[in-house]
């Protein structure tokens, strides 16, 4: 399958938009996990252990492993030897550099590592994409409008039109072999809904639901709307103010499985 019918496949499976973010900070591990490189393999295994019926993509966030040098490149590794195939796998590396750079990024987490996409920063132009959608069947989501509220600093900035608009027509340009998204945040709906009517043909990565306090309504009528979408949820699931490890994570995966719902297929 080609990344776009992947992609597809993988939401249908679970008819859900559900991504769950793998960020296993050693501040907030549950008792008895060490705060190491070992405790956070640990946690994060049972995360997946626990979550993998309800959600159809799994993001994991480059910056919780680095921390570990390579010890968490091979946490890492293991863990993703260890997802059911048909699992959704996207790397938040926030990757993005001249056109040579970018190639050896590109082959470290989409050749090397199994992931599906990684996610890309537009700043240095299309040279710096180009790399991440050689293959059609690993692609890459754009950064286009985050869920940091400092982000409009940038992306809002322009006199015509907004940054994050020329952004989104650059990755439309590009996208000849489907396998091209943006990262939306949840946080900013409008500028979600908006992107959504311009751009009904992009796969959208929404970020920014749960502890961010992102619009949960638009993010799931987005989805919906188009079925190209995946709403993320890291802090909200791994780490619940009640119950107890890890049936309380279960839980909230399912919570946000029937939250995020395929309605079409349910």
């Amino acid at each position: 399958m080609n990344f776009n019918q992947y992609f597809r496949h993988a939401i249908l499976k679970k008819s859900s938009y559900l991504c769950v973010g793998i960020d296993p900070d050693p501040d907030k591990l549950p008792t008895g996990f060490s705060r190491d490189a070992e405790g956070i393999y640990g946690f994060a295994r049972e995360v997946i252990q626990a979550t993998q019926d309800f959600t159809p993509a799994y993001k994991f966030n480059l910056a919780f492993f680095e921390l570990w040098g390579w010890k968490g490149w091979q946490i890492m590794e293991q863990l993703l030897a260890d997802i059911p195939r048909d699992i959704f796998l996207i790397a938040d590396a926030k990757r993005g550099d001249i056109g040579n750079s970018s190639k050896f990024y590109a082959k470290a987490l989409l050749e090397e590592l199994p992931f599906h996409a990684a996610t890309v920063s537009p700043y240095l132009g299309s040279d710096s994409i180009r790399p991440f959608i050689e293959n059609d069947a690993k692609g890459a989501f754009v950064l286009c409008v985050t869920s940091n509220a400092s982000g409009k600093e940038l992306q809002e900035h322009g006199a015509e039109k907004p940054l994050y608009i020329r952004t989104a027509e650059i990755v439309r340009e590009l996208n000849t072999g489907g396998n091209l998204g943006l990262v939306v945040g949840a946080t900013k709906p409008q500028q979600l809904l908006d992107l959504r009517r311009q751009f009904p043909e992009l796969p959208f990565l929404i970020p920014g639901v749960g502890s961010q306090g992102g619009d949960v309504d638009t993010a799931v009528a987005v989805c919906r709307e188009t079925g190209l979408g995946l709403i993320n949820v890291s802090r909200g699931i791994l780490y619940p103010t009640e119950g107890t490890f890890p049936d309380n994570i279960r839980e909230r995966a399912g919570y946000y499985n029937q939250l995020f719902s395929n309605e079409e297929v349910r």
